[in-house]
């Protein structure tokens, strides 16, 4: 009897070594696959709380990395953004409402602008990245909330070195949906050089907004002073963007920032043609 139960024994002891070892496998393979990277491409808007008293927009068309993961492209998690995807605009710190482009803190204003390097893992886990504002760089971290359409409890520091006089302070950042929409109110007259008083907004003006592919399209329909309309096009940046087209035979250039005032969504509009003597044109409501 015992010489029959042992073959047996030693059957059952193989076959529980062969399940321990199957579902081992099994174990090792659930944790060793990775979380996916988050994927957080596109526009986005950070917006910088200085211990100095300032607050500056950064709105930014974020580019994240590719890699072929089994022969499809998947996010690497490394973000960034060249100087012609990131706009610094300055914000009231009382309104937050624009004030201006370039970023009152850090002048005088360059083109040595840019976002990254930067990284971000998983929805829910750190973020962090630099960004450079007029040659000044800044160290930011965080955390990408949940959903990826956030970051908070986020700081920024100055690095060393850095001539400009922000020494860093809190940042949030949000990701944006496209501009579009008719905004309308009264605007200095595109050939004027510079209005100063309310009398000098004497142009009635619609502008349409419409964006697809980080490109923004505005036609500006106007009447009084000027009885015409005209369509100016170029980058878009979150909330911010530069565009140009023709008017009287002249090349155009108008700075804007889609913005709430209020409780209406506004659109700031700057003639940046002189770059040297930018001027506020008017800001334009949404009805």
């Amino acid at each position: 009897m015992l010489r029959l139960l042992k073959p047996r024994l030693i059957a059952w002891i193989a076959l529980l070594l062969v399940s321990a070892l199957l579902i081992g496998c099994g174990s090792g393979h659930g944790s060793s696959s990775s979380v996916p990277i988050a994927n957080i491409q596109g526009p986005w808007e950070f917006v910088a709380y200085s211990t100095g008293g300032y607050v500056t927009g950064i709105d930014v068309a974020l580019v994240e990395g590719q890699v072929l993961v089994s022969g499809l492209e998947e996010p690497n998690g490394q973000i960034s953004a060249s100087s012609a995807q990131i706009t610094f605009v300055s914000l009231d710190p009382a309104t937050s409402d624009a004030t201006g482009f370039g970023g009152i803190n850090c002048l005088p204003v360059t083109s040595t602008n840019s976002l990254g390097p930067g990284s971000v893992t998983a929805l829910g886990a750190p973020i962090n990245f630099t960004f450079t504002q007029n040659g000044n760089v800044f160290n930011v971290t965080g955390t990408l909330s949940g959903d990826g359409s956030s970051i908070f409890n986020g700081t920024y520091t100055a690095q060393a070195g850095n001539p400009c006089t922000d020494p860093g302070g809190t940042i949030t950042g949000t990701v944006l949906t496209k501009l579009t929409g008719s905004y309308t109110g009264t605007m200095c007259p595109p050939s004027s050089s510079s209005c100063q008083s309310s009398q000098d907004f004497t142009d009635n003006a619609t502008a349409t907004l419409s964006e697809s592919s980080s490109v923004l399209t505005l036609t500006l329909a106007l009447t009084g002073t000027d009885n015409t309309s005209f369509t100016l096009t170029g980058p878009v940046t979150g909330n911010a963007f530069i565009v140009q087209g023709t008017f009287q035979g002249q090349t155009l250039t108008y700075n804007g920032y889609a913005e709430i005032v209020g409780n209406a969504r506004s659109l700031y509009l700057v003639n940046g043609t002189s770059s040297a003597q930018p001027n506020y044109v008017g800001t334009l409501s949404m009805p």
